[in-house]
């Protein structure tokens, strides 16, 4: 289980995520958090009866996040190293360059101290170990971060 922290609240989270890309959006049931895989042959997505989200990894290119995926309700990256700043890099790019207006979720391994300019960077949502601290995360997230290249500006 993990915490969800949106909106600077820690809330239940309705999504669950598939690991298997062999799940298509078509059989998935709502709330469903897919592998970006199981969209590469689609050119639309089916989601008009169900709410359907994707999951990816900081090496994703963005060239790969469709117009299709960019309707998605929930896009998220999955942090595997910290240090890796890809993640504030294609969370720039998917909001900013991309125009994504909707939830853009980071997961995986992030550090507490990160989530401020996380946050600046587009990210709306964040999925963290049910071990970490929360509170000291909502701390954070309510700390003014500098201003950096990858500023978000709404």
């Amino acid at each position: 289980m993990a915490i969800l922290i949106k909106q600077q609240r820690v809330s239940g989270d309705p999504w669950r995520k598939i690991e298997d890309p062999a799940v298509l959006p078509y059989n998935a049931s709502s709330f469903s958090l897919l592998p970006l895989q199981s969209f590469v042959n689609l050119s639309e997505c089916p989601t008009e009866l169900k709410r359907i989200g994707v999951w990816f990894g900081v090496d994703t290119e963005p060239t790969h996040i469709t117009p299709a995926i960019l309707k998605l309700p929930l896009l998220c990256i999955e942090t595997t190293d910290f240090n890796d700043g890809r993640t504030f890099t294609l969370a720039s790019i998917i909001k900013q360059q991309l125009g994504y207006q909707g939830e853009l979720r980071a997961s995986g391994n992030l550090l507490l101290e990160q989530l401020p300019y996380l946050s600046q960077c587009g990210i709306d949502s964040f999925s963290l170990p049910d071990q970490c601290d929360w509170e000291y995360a909502l701390f954070m997230l309510r700390q003014e971060p500098g201003l950096s290249r990858f500023h978000h500006t709404q």
